[in-house]
């Protein structure tokens, strides 16, 4: 997948943008502040429908002003072309996709992949259970519309389950069989979830392995495996008894504490639980592996590259470290990256680099 063309109106500090990428490494380069961040956010919207920033598309305006409207121009593998329109005006937000409106999120995620790393994308290996579950959901939702519908139908039904339960505690009232409909769905739907999930990882933790070693020099090896308070060789059977031996607690409780909502992934690096044990350093590489790695598992999946975006990642990485990150990326993923350093684009191929000046909103071509 390929953007060629970007036009930004009343987007952050953007006034009126319109502009087009014709290579596959485009670098955003000057001070704090001046609206690099703010291009590739653009980006991100367009794709996911959603930024990395913030859940509130009224953040997105431009100050003082009362709408904001972005589009895109993307070509895929098949040279087929692809535009996305987004406009926010009047709290009401409007995507038109293929020149149809866009009515439900099922119907174009997926359509435009993009694969985001930026600073505080770090709470995936250093934070709670449930940024990593989100890592693996968003992951497997954009590639496999089946996992999508089963986490959205059992996100639906835990959320069901749950105002029940907490009705339960604050009236005092207590109706077992109403729990245990809602325990069906739930084991039917989290099965699936989980069997997904697994499948997952044993195909991605092949690419995790290769990339870490590579990235590190051979220093760091790394694993992903799977945590639950389930029995993972017998999911199904132990997810419905503990279903079952937990409605009492659930009850007291005033929510569902039983489910893959509660699974967890456990990240090891040299055989060492690297949430534990992990340097600030090795964080940073186990990050960047598990980046690149969604971006080959994507590929080898749909065979479509996704658009990688990386905000201000050389800060933290050394000059050998990234050039080994640029070897990976420098095979047709058009990547844009934001840095106040331009000199690392030095260790791309220099026919394949765009470099931009960003002052105040406004690109010239360095």
């Amino acid at each position: 997948m390929k953007l060629n063309k970007i036009i930004l109106d009343n987007f952050r500090n953007y006034n009126n943008l319109d502009i087009g990428f014709d290579k596959d490494i485009v670098c955003f380069t000057g001070l704090n502040g001046q609206g690099k961040t703010n291009l590739i956010e653009a980006i991100s919207v367009l794709g996911l429908l959603n930024s990395f920033r913030t859940n509130n598309y009224s953040e997105m305006k431009k100050f003082g002003e009362d709408y904001f409207f972005i589009s895109g121009d993307f070509v895929d593998k098949n040279d087929n072309e692809l535009n996305i329109k987004i406009s926010f005006s009047n709290r009401k937000k409007k995507v038109i996709f293929q020149d149809k409106k866009v009515l439900k999120f099922s119907d174009f995620w997926g359509n435009i992949p993009i694969v985001y790393l930026i600073p505080d994308e770090s709470i995936i290996t250093t934070g709670p259970p449930l940024e990593r579950r989100k890592f693996v959901d968003k992951l497997l939702s954009m590639i496999d519309k089946e996992y999508f519908s089963l986490l959205k139908n059992y996100t639906k039904t835990l959320k069901q389950k749950n105002r029940i339960l907490y009705s339960f505690k604050k009236d005092n009232k207590f109706q077992p069989e109403m729990i245990e409909v809602y325990n069906e769905q739930l084991l039917e739907y989290g099965t699936k979830i989980f069997k997904k999930r697994i499948e997952f990882l044993e195909g991605f933790d092949k690419f995790f392995k290769d990339i870490l070693l590579f990235i590190s020099d051979g220093l760091f090896s790394g694993d992903i495996s799977y945590s639950s308070s389930m029995d993972l060789d017998d999911y199904q059977n132990d997810l419905k008894k503990q279903l079952s031996e937990n409605i009492q607690t659930e009850k007291d409780r005033g929510l569902s504490i039983i489910g893959p909502h509660k699974d967890d992934l456990v990240f090891k690096i040299n055989d060492n639980d690297l949430r534990k044990y992990g340097s600030k350093g090795q964080h940073k590489l186990f990050l960047v592996a598990l980046k690149l790695s969604e971006i080959k598992y994507i590929k080898s999946i749909t065979d479509e590259y996704p658009i990688f975006l990386l905000d201000d990642l050389y800060s933290e990485i050394d000059e050998k470290k990234s050039g080994k990150i640029a070897k990976i990326l420098d095979k047709d993923i058009q990547t844009f990256i934001t840095t106040s350093n331009s000199s690392i684009i030095n260790q791309f191929d220099v026919n394949n680099t765009r470099i931009f000046n960003v002052t105040e909103g406004a690109l010239t071509l360095q």
